[in-house]
């Protein structure tokens, strides 16, 4: 009987087994319904074929997640207690994309979780992230951001045990070039046919609506963006910007060529963004990469003063129809002349939210409490990381965070001086410069729940596994 019961377990739980059951169940009641509800047979035939070769191929599923999570401007809207919650269609396909995960590693077929130095501090993050439930005003927004910091946590997760070999990684790295290039077209034809607006529902409900959202003049006027937000949209063009520079020191000739051709469409198609602290953040990250790299190093001033003069001419040509109007409104936003510009206005967030989680004893509001004390009410963090994680969680919540950050920064470096593959120091310097630049964008903008930031570091901590068991012979 012991026999049977291993024969069983070994038959159920090989891949290649679990995979022809699954396949052959769909089959079966795919069979039964076609002749009662063929459409729906079809639709859900064609939807569990799909799954399927998710659960057989995952990197199949992330590509696709990878390309929703640049498109933050398609979401879902709940209306739950008379309140409105967002929630993106990249982040929804996340949690499916993790469940997936769970289930083909169940059957064998995904591989493990590899450890990181992050994981500790994560923990207790978490941890404390669901204690401040306890002193939290209001349970809802507690659930909703919990949900985001889940949504975040998951795409750290899932890019670590996804982007495994040098394949996937290749692939990961022109995805998010090529979804950079993509996002620069949609820019300049969102400058072009401004004021047109595009609010289309492909789902209505009474509880819960699928939106898209193109070209919301009282959210973003005339400013360069795709399908996000212009500051969203700068800051995944901020990463395809970096890991391009990665890329073209490993090409040669007309490759080369041809990248800096896209990587100057892309820096122009940031400066239609008028975002200040990305394209501060963007000139930062490569010049520590110019620096770090030691072929540009011997020419540091010359790359450095050929950097200034390459911003000037593309914020000239993204601009170049409205130049008067779009250098007066930077100046304005950048020098708070404007008593409404953004800079006066997360002033005011910061010292609401530090004076708020003082008044707590330095505990913070608890887990997504803030935004009930800013003004104006549909203000949805303090627009600064650090900030956000003090006003929420307090000095323990903000220390763990800075924490967190330390210990992926180190654990970078530290595979950096360790790779002994030129082509992955390239790759992996890159990164780290995105890095830089993702801790100095978080001063002014996002929250600590952020998915594409948690996705971001993530990647770094596939890069770095792969660049230190990388072989010196590898080219890429």
């Amino acid at each position: 009987m012991l026999i049977n019961v291993k024969n069983m377990q070994r038959i159920l739980f090989n891949p290649r087994a679990s995979a022809v059951f699954l396949f052959g169940i769909a089959l079966f009641f795919t069979a039964i319904f076609s002749t009662i509800y063929p459409i729906l047979t079809i639709i859900l035939s064609l939807a569990t074929v799909v799954l399927l070769l998710f659960v057989l191929k995952m990197e199949l599923s992330y590509y696709l997640l990878l390309l929703l999570l640049h498109a933050s401007s398609i979401m879902f809207i709940s209306y739950i207690h008379r309140k409105t919650h967002l929630i993106t269609l990249g982040e929804i396909f996340l949690l499916m994309v993790c469940l997936l995960w769970c289930f083909s590693r169940t059957i064998n077929f995904a591989s493990p979780y590899s450890k990181t130095s992050c994981d500790v501090p994560i923990f207790l993050f978490v941890s404390l992230s669901i204690l401040s439930f306890l002193w939290s005003e209001d349970y809802i927004p507690w659930t909703y951001q919990f949900l985001r910091l889940s949504c975040g946590l998951g795409a750290f997760f899932i890019t670590i045990v996804i982007v495994k070999n040098h394949r996937i990684l290749n692939t990961v790295i022109w995805i998010i070039i090529a979804m950079g290039v993509l996002n620069s077209i949609i820019s300049f034809v969102s400058i072009y046919t401004y004021p047109d607006y595009t609010y289309t529902k492909l789902i209505n409900s009474k509880y819960v609506s699928l939106v898209v959202i193109f070209n919301d003049t009282a959210v973003v006027g005339k400013r360069g963006h795709a399908f996000a937000h212009p500051l969203t949209t700068a800051y995944g063009l901020n990463f395809a910007l970096m890991l391009s520079f990665g890329k073209c020191m490993t090409l040669k000739k007309y490759k080369k060529l041809a990248l800096g051709v896209l990587m100057f469409l892309m820096l122009t198609a940031h400066l239609t963004t008028l975002s200040k602290t990305p394209l501060i953040a963007l000139i930062a990250g490569i010049i520590f990469f110019f620096y770090a790299s030691k072929p540009i190093r011997k020419i540091f001033f010359i790359s450095g003063a050929v950097l200034i003069v390459v911003v000037i001419i593309s914020f000239v040509l993204a601009n170049i129809t409205d130049l008067e109007n779009s250098t007066r409104y930077t100046y304005n936003q950048i020098s708070g002349y404007n008593e409404h510009s953004s800079t006066t206005s997360r002033m005011n967030w910061w010292i609401t939210s530090i004076t708020k989680s003082l008044e707590f004893y330095g505990f913070g509001v608890g887990l997504g409490g803030m935004p009930k004390h800013l003004i104006p009410s549909t203000t949805p963090h303090s627009h600064n990381v650090y900030i956000n994680a003090f006003g929420d969680l307090g000095f323990i919540g903000l220390g763990l965070l800075l924490l967190i950050y330390f210990l992926a920064g180190k654990s970078y470096v530290t595979a950096l001086r360790q790779c002994k593959n030129e082509y992955y120091r390239h790759i992996l310097l890159s990164y780290i410069s995105g890095f830089v630049i993702m801790l100095i964008f978080i001063l002014t903008d996002y929250d600590y729940t952020a998915t594409i930031m948690w996705w971001y570091m993530g990647l770094g901590f596939a890069i770095a596994r792969l660049a230190t068991e990388a072989t010196p012979e590898y080219r890429g």
